[in-house]
């Protein structure tokens, strides 16, 4: 019996989510889509230093499980202390995570990360949809800058350009 492409990336992705060694804390599978989360223990250590590590650790997971939860293989990688570096990878590939309330900065944040940061994705939480952050998007689509995108009052739909 023939497997589909759907079963054969289920099996893929949990084959992967139970290779991880005991450097990751494993968070979250899921079973419909294959999507996980995997977090460096590093990081999660880290996130206790201080409230403002906490907060950032907070927002970082919860941007991280909405990627996961939409069938993206997520590793929240470890803080590299003094060095400008990706905050995940997403199916392999460094990515940064930016949560943002306007259109204001969308365009020097993207470019902030993958010239500083390593990121070959940047990854927006936009909090509401604007005509405006269209138009900032366009711009970085120009650039071909790589966006992952969702608005917060849909975390069910992450929108790829």
């Amino acid at each position: 019996m023939e497997l589909t492409w759907k079963t054969e990336w289920l099996k893929a992705s949990l084959l992967q989510y139970g290779e991880y060694d005991s450097n990751w804390e494993r968070a979250y599978f899921d079973e419909h889509n294959g999507g996980y989360l995997v977090i460096d223990k590093e990081r999660i250590e880290h996130s206790k230093t201080s409230k403002n590590e906490k907060e950032k650790f907070d927002k970082e997971y919860g941007m991280s499980m909405v990627l996961a939860q939409n069938g993206y293989r997520i590793e929240m990688l470890k803080e590299r202390s003094g060095i400008s570096s990706s905050d995940i990878t997403i199916n392999g590939i460094n990515a940064d995570l930016k949560c943002v309330s306007s259109h204001n900065n969308i365009v020097r944040d993207a470019k902030k990360a993958v010239r500083k940061q390593g990121a070959e994705i940047v990854v927006f939480e936009f909090e509401k949809e604007t005509k405006e952050i269209y138009l900032e998007l366009l711009k970085l689509k120009k650039e071909k800058i790589s966006v992952y995108y969702y608005f917060s009052n849909d975390k069910t739909r992450v929108y790829e350009q």
